[in-house]
């Protein structure tokens, strides 16, 4: 056995070592289109083993190399495609010195100019860190989690709320890497699960791609591909979005396509005339329009919603992407963005519909999610994008937050867009709260930082699109989201626990709750202003003709009474000056939780916001008095009445109600609940002694009245 075995390893070996000489040209499996269907990188799929490299023109001997091959010595050589634009390789387990296993560590090694050089993976699915100099790029194998939640289906638009949150800096109250610790507060095990709270649908990660460094928004990529091992890597984002999955959160992951990186730029390293194109404020532009380079983004998408079942993304800065004259470029390139998003979008789609794009496109231009932009690629029309961040919303409802006019409301709660799947509103991110130091809390009005919060919440989860807030707000937090270096974390147990923060949290949950139980009321129902006051400091919207309506107050007068320009039956489900949400011993403005009634006016807190629901008069029930006559029975057997209304046993003789033999053989009973004006099929039935015995014939029948009773009578 041991000379079998040894035997086994120098075949392998010598394969390994007979496989340098120089490989002709080639299209990998013969075919020029299948490496541009195939994702570049080092990857397992079924039992073959694939290797994708681009190399800059004039590279030569590209090979591959790691713990598999037995270091340099054994590596593997790849082939060059006859357009130059890739090397590849494609074997089995045994075309290697040893089989990869998952965390095997690799490089590529090529001549370049006359000199050996090694590279890391630019599209390395894990890498042991992102120094180009001494970084390894290492093997993921895809079945290496095994997935819990299986049944999980991407929402639809309609179902997304979400909560954007960096990974790294939301909380650090667990144990674990960051990845583990929000995976902590999102499983719903009853310690720490602040996420499940919220009653939000969908978590946003900023970017979670590998960065140089620690410490990041992540907003500098330097691979693609791979998931930043600082923050525990890929298995670790796996088992927080199957951890989100189980508990009916959607994920979705923030990209940044329109620059790269300066520090640690992979992508400039192994060929930067091909991956670059031009220069922006951040870094350098990336080459929309080189084949090659279209394909390592519209792949790495495809990549990452297929590994990570990733639900969405959002796209940083779009008009930097599709705009070369983007105040944000400060060297063009030759174009190419637009087609490129678009072939991106297609091809996402295609893989899975329900996959959501949004995109950062300041200043708001809605040709960005147009639904027909007149021409077909790959088999869509729409835009590139399914929504927008909206700059209007976020910008005038913000400035009115922190002293402005509430005249700026008229252009927040009307429509965006050709369809309210357009619009994804809020009124602070990342950006608008990090790059400047604008926290509401801190910037409000009159000193009220929360209570412009709760106003802020109200007018964002319940306006029409798609609502997100940025993790703090919930709790009122005032301390700037400082860019990159900083490791400040939120205090979430300050915020589950102090006097003031835990009402705003309260409130903000509580919204979240009224959005979940009409989701499509509040996305794409329509959306109409009825008052704005400036000097009163008072503006009131509704959603879905009139379905709901929300009140804000931005001033400090308590008003009783006060006419809005809306009329009908409704009843008050949040209020800012209910005990629960009370800030500040601000006086009672309410008509009671939950009490419908009859109004032309309102009663509106002092800074705060009441939101009302219209109670649709209850449908009238009505009752049925049965008669069941010559029902003789031996002892134990009753005699039932059965039909095709619940309230009688929907035809399923084991839920039949029964009667009374006072009257015997006439059995009598009285039904309640049934629906006015409602035909009603029944028979009477014999049970409890041996097999069910049916009245013969043909059914019983009935209308109810608009109310009160009715008599029907059968018999056997």
């Amino acid at each position: 056995m041991k000379t079998i075995n040894s035997i086994i390893k120098i075949t392998a070996l010598a394969l390994s070592l007979s496989a340098n000489c120089v490989q002709a040209d080639a299209w990998l499996n013969g075919d020029e289109n299948a490496i541009w269907q195939m994702s570049p990188g080092v990857y397992k799929e079924g039992n073959s083993w694939y290797v994708i490299f681009h190399a800059a023109a004039g590279d030569s001997n590209v090979s591959i190399y790691g713990d598999f091959t037995q270091g340099e010595s054994g590596a593997i050589p790849l082939t060059k495609t006859p357009d130059g634009h890739f090397w590849w390789f494609k074997g089995t387990d045994q075309s290697f010195a040893q089989v990869p296993q998952h965390g095997d560590e690799y490089r590529f090694k090529l001549t370049r100019d006359g000199q050996e050089m090694t590279f890391q993976d630019p599209a390395a699915r894990w890498v042991s860190n992102s120094e180009l100099g001494s970084g390894m790029s290492k093997i993921y194998l895809s079945d290496a989690y095994q997935w819990q939640s299986t049944g999980w289906q991407r929402p639809v638009q309609e179902q997304l709320n979400i909560y954007q949150v960096h990974p790294l800096r939301f909380t650090d109250r667990n144990s674990g890497t960051p990845f583990q610790q929000v995976t902590e507060e999102l499983d719903g095990d009853g310690t720490n699960d602040y996420i499940n709270n919220l009653n939000v649908t969908a978590l946003e990660l900023l970017p979670v791609n590998e960065f140089a460094g620690d410490l990041s928004w992540g907003y500098n990529p330097s691979f693609f591909y791979a998931v930043e091992s600082s923050y525990g890597g890929p298995d670790q984002l796996k088992k927080l979005v199957d951890t989100a999955h189980q508990n009916g959160i959607a994920v979705i992951l923030d990209l940044e396509f329109n620059h790269v990186a300066s520090g640690d730029n992979i992508l400039w390293t192994v060929d930067n005339t091909t991956y670059m194109d031009g220069d922006t404020v951040w870094g350098p532009l990336y080459n929309f329009n080189d084949p090659v380079a279209k394909h390592f983004l519209i792949q790495n998408v495809l990549y990452l919603a297929q590994e990570f079942k990733i639900d969405g993304f959002r796209f940083d800065h779009t008009n930097t992407i599709h705009n070369p004259n983007s105040g944000f470029v400060t060297q063009p390139g030759d174009g190419g963005g637009w087609d490129l998003l678009r072939e991106m979008y297609g091809k996402t789609k295609q893989q899975d519909s329900a996959i959501w794009f949004t995109g950062e496109e300041l200043p708001d231009w809605w040709g960005i999610t147009s639904d027909d932009t007149g021409t077909v690629v790959e088999g869509t029309s729409h835009a590139p994008m399914d929504s927008q961040w909206v700059d209007t919303f976020h910008d005038n409802f913000k400035a009115v937050l922190t002293g402005g006019s509430l005249d700026l409301l008229w252009s927040v709660f009307g429509h965006f867009g050709d369809g309210w799947q357009d619009a994804t509103v809020y009124t602070e991110s990342h950006d608008e709260v990090g790059n400047t130091d604008d926290r509401i809390a801190k910037r409000a009005r009159d000193g009220k930082g929360w209570e412009m919060n709760q106003i802020s919440l109200a007018g964002t989860v319940l306006a029409r699109g798609t609502p997100m807030a940025f993790m703090g707000q919930e709790g009122g937090e005032t301390r700037q989201f400082h860019i990159d270096w900083w490791d400040d974390r939120l205090d979430l147990s300050d915020y589950e626990t102090n006097a003031g923060r835990k009402k705003v949290l309260a409130w903000y949950s509580a919204l979240n709750a009224i959005r979940a139980k009409n989701p499509t009321a509040f996305a794409s129902g329509d959306s109409y202003i009825h008052h704005i006051h400036d000097a009163n400091g008072v503006a009131a919207f509704s959603r879905n003709a009139g379905e709901y309506v929300i009140v804000m107050n931005f001033k400090g007068n308590t008003y009783q009474n006060y006419d809005i320009g809306v009329t009908g039956n409704y009843a008050e489900i949040a209020n800012t000056s209910w005990t629960q949400f009370n800030l500040g011993g601000v006086p009672s403005a309410t008509r009671g939780e939950g009490v419908a009634a009859q109004i032309s006016n309102v009663h509106i807190p002092a800074y705060g916001a009441v939101v009302l629901q219209r109670v649709d008069p209850v449908s009238s029930s009505t009752s049925i008095d049965f008669t069941c006559q010559n029902g003789t029975t031996v002892w134990g057997q009753n005699v039932y009445v059965v039909g095709n209304q619940p309230e009688i046993g929907n035809w399923n003789a084991a839920n039949a109600v029964k009667l009374d033999a006072s009257a015997y053989p006439t059995w009598t009973g009285t039904i309640s609940d049934f629906p006015a004006n409602t035909n009603v099929q029944w028979k009477c039935i014999k049970r409890d002694v041996g097999a069910v015995e049916w009245q013969s014939g043909a059914n019983n029948s009935v209308n109810t009245p608009a109310s009160g009773s009715v008599s029907s009578v059968g018999q056997f």
